[in-house]
């Protein structure tokens, strides 16, 4: 078996070309190692820019009235008649309804009877007229001058008594006649004198107080049966109406509904960390799930001083009721309908912004790492709006500064870094115009 001659071998040309290519290949790998070495870590990149971005706060709610009339029923009755149609315009105070109430006329009809008596007594004894004095002084003297007959004839009776000329009975009715003719005497000369004179005050604040007595019935009456003549109490247009003349409205119903179809609302609670954010007339978009592609203009009208507590399934949350009017000149959105809600905070404009990813914070302090000639720097910063992948930054860069995205850990301030050649994903622009 023949023995294999190294250094025969080693002496070739094939050799010395592999061996020169391991050789290239260590040199090559050593200065590729060396680079990654001293020339710093990797990092990506992103320039500090200018975007048009404001702030929002989101809410869902639903859409009802702003203002409206819903018209229940007292009690169970008849509805006798009904003066509007629904989708008519009605003013406030107009007739809208009548229900079936004759008992109640027929109380408020006894009321104002009895009233116009106690009036009529009243005024006669406050301020008597000619006729008045007339015919009490003529009542007077008619009762006088039937007492004084009668007591001449109760005295001739007592003479025929003592004469034996008449018994005891016929002498004893002649004094009951004279007694009862007395009574009516003294009781006209009352009135006369009071016709006169004046009422006595007890008499003046016994007819007073059966005058009021009076009037109090009469308005307990009126407002009884003002409870079934319904009347409206806005302007606005008739929405629901399902009821006609003769049907049966049992109490609780709401057989009529009146309001504002351009005048709607949406109240919401708003999370108690974005209701510091939330002021009256800020300006709000609104967009129904029933009206896809269209957005309706709204303004914070309330923010309420006081939180509400939700519970639900064992979570709590506190929640701020807001207010929001709803401008709805097309009439599109209806009453129940579901929205959602986007109240501007802060109005878009022009503002200086990084990505997220730059951002971190140390012992109270926002910072950022700047891309410095092939160099950490690190920055403190103060911000300002923040958007959904944005924030503004207001002191400390400025527009076209190099920003190191999460920064790799243990990064030191002046340590050397390398911009990698591939760009990082660049977030959704949330700009708001």
């Amino acid at each position: 078996m023949p023995i294999l001659n190294v250094k025969a071998i080693s002496k070739t040309p094939i050799f010395k070309i592999v061996l020169i290519i391991i050789v290239i290949a260590l040199i090559v790998g050593l200065n590729l190692w060396r680079n990654h070495i001293y020339s710093g870590k990797l990092v990506h990149t992103a320039k500090v820019e200018e975007k048009s971005m404001g702030e929002k706060v989101y809410a869902s709610g639903s859409i009802e009235l702003q203002e409206k009339q819903e018209v229940v029923a007292r009690d169970t009755r008849i509805l006798k008649q009904v003066y509007v149609k629904t989708g008519g315009q009605v003013k406030a105070g107009q007739l809208l309804a009548v229900f079936d109430c004759i008992t109640e006329e027929r109380m408020l009809a006894d009321a104002r009877a009895s009233l116009a008596s106690e009036e009529a007594r009243y005024n006669s004894l406050i301020d008597p007229s000619a006729e008045d004095l007339a015919i009490g002084k003529a009542e007077f003297e008619e009762a006088k001058t039937a007492y004084d007959n009668k007591k001449k004839d109760c005295q001739r009776k007592e003479a025929l008594y003592t004469a034996g000329a008449i018994s005891a009975q016929e002498m004893e009715i002649g004094r009951q006649e004279l007694m009862a003719q007395e009574a009516a005497f003294l009781k006209a000369q009352k009135n006369y004198d009071i016709l006169c004179n004046g009422p006595r005050a007890a008499e003046h604040q016994a007819a007073e107080a059966s005058l009021s007595k009076a009037q109090t019935a009469v308005q307990a009456a009126e407002e009884e049966i003002s409870h079934y003549i319904i009347k409206a109490d806005i302007d606005g247009v008739v929405l629901n109406l399902e009821n006609q003349p003769g049907d049966m409205i049992k109490a609780g119903d709401k057989f009529i509904t009146i309001g504002q179809p351009q005048r709607m609302q949406v109240k919401v609670g708003v999370s108690e960390a974005d209701a510091t954010r939330v002021k009256p007339g800020q300006k709000v978009i609104i967009e129904a799930a029933a009206l896809p592609g269209k957005k309706f203009s709204g303004k914070v009208t309330e923010v309420a001083g006081l939180a509400r507590v939700k519970e639900s399934n064992n979570t709590r949350q506190v929640e701020v009721p807001v207010g929001v009017s709803v401008e709805n000149k097309s009439g599109l959105l209806k009453p129940g309908y579901s929205v959602d809600l986007e109240i501007i905070s802060i109005a878009a404009k022009k503002r200086l912004v990084i990505p997220y990813e730059a951002l971190h914070e140390s012992k109270g302090k926002k910072q950022v790492w700047v891309y410095d000639d092939g160099k950490a720097r690190l920055q403190t910063i103060t911000t300002g709006v923040e958007g959904e992948l944005y924030l503004e930054v207001t002191k400390g860069l400025n527009k076209g500064d190099l920003l190191i995205l999460d920064p790799p850990t243990g990064l030191k301030d002046g340590q050397k870094v390398r911009k990698a050649t591939t760009p990082a994903a660049a977030p959704k622009d949330d700009s708001h115009d």
